[in-house]
């Protein structure tokens, strides 16, 4: 049983049904309280650092909806998230407040090397507005799960269980 609400859930799951994307880890940050100092800090090393620097932090009532997915590295696995990001740009033009972008660890730790190993990209999905709870996100990824399903069907892209 997932530990995610329903609407997220659903929407993960559309995701992972294109080919070769692996794994998808969801999370909701609270923005409001996010300032540039902060930044620095580890904690914060997966929010969305030029955005965020670009309006000198969270804006108020924001929160941010993060997907960071996992991709196999096939040639299939890039045609998906080739797909995901003109999708990802064609919502953005549309008035969503959602980017993609690629994220990665250090090419070296105290353990070794891991470059080549560590990329993943990171769906980011701001909502404005947001007071007691979280359904005006909830209704956001809603809405973008029935866009990407119909994206899918429109352009006929292959899924996995094609």
């Amino acid at each position: 049983m997932s530990h995610y609400p329903t609407d997220i859930e659903e929407f993960q799951n559309a995701l992972l049904g294109l080919k070769g994307i692996t794994g998808i880890e969801s999370g909701v940050e609270n923005l409001e309280p996010i300032d540039t100092e902060m930044l620095g800090y580890s904690a914060c090393a997966h929010l969305p650092h030029a955005a965020l620097l670009r309006t000198g932090g969270g804006l108020e009532q924001e929160v941010l909806i993060q997907f960071e997915i996992a991709f196999d590295y096939s040639p299939e696995s890039l045609q998906s998230v080739e797909f995901l990001a003109w999708w990802v740009r064609d919502c953005a033009r549309s008035g969503t407040k959602v980017q993609l972008r690629p994220f990665a660890l250090p090419p070296e730790t105290p353990l070794g090397r891991q470059l080549g190993t560590t990329l993943k990209w990171h769906m980011d999905l701001f909502i404005d507005g947001v007071e007691e709870s979280l359904e005006p996100a909830l209704e956001e990824v809603r809405r973008l799960r029935h866009s990407l399903e119909t994206a899918i069907r429109l352009y006929d892209i292959p899924l996995k269980d094609q």
